[in-house]
């Protein structure tokens, strides 16, 4: 007649698999941990991205309502900010802090053109049709601030 040994599970075996285990959960928790930041930089980048698509529209706006009063007659080099007014966007010199502590920037600055007119340089003849807009997203990421900037030409198309 045989006997079977019917031994139950070692402490051994428990310490092991218990060690198994919970370097697995630190493993899954860390990388949730590392998805989570791309996916809230990631957000906030596209957030951006839709932000400067409206900003470069806007600006088309101020342009078509009157290229004079609203581009030609801001001050080279100060940074302006859009806001809506009920009935339309306006430059201001204020900061306007947007959703998740964004803020956006604009500067318009001169443009000089070649002596044929054709090519954009340092030092030219200044074009007064035309200016520059450097549109900035800023918003801050784990104690440092990310940005995202975009240039743009701005022509007084409809010499308004």
């Amino acid at each position: 007649m045989k006997h079977s040994a019917s031994r139950g599970i070692s402490i051994v075996e428990i310490v092991v698999a218990s060690a198994i285990i919970a370097t697995s959960v630190v493993g899954i928790v860390g990388a949730i941990q590392i998805y989570l930041k791309i996916t809230y930089q990631n957000s906030r980048e596209t957030q951006a991205v839709l932000l400067m698509d409206e900003t470069a529209e806007a600006i088309q706006y101020l342009r078509d309502v009157s290229y004079a009063d609203n581009i030609d007659a801001s001050t080279e080099g100060a940074e302006y900010t859009l806001f809506w007014n009920g009935t339309g966007y306006e430059l201001a010199t204020s900061t306007i802090v947007l959703p998740y502590d964004m803020i956006r920037t604009i500067v318009f600055s001169e443009v000089e053109r070649d002596s044929g007119n054709d090519q954009i340089t340092v030092s030219g003849t200044n074009d007064e049709s035309t200016k520059l807009a450097t549109v900035t997203i800023a918003w801050p990421y784990q104690g440092a601030t990310s940005t995202i900037s975009s240039e743009m030409l701005i022509h007084d198309l409809y010499a308004n």
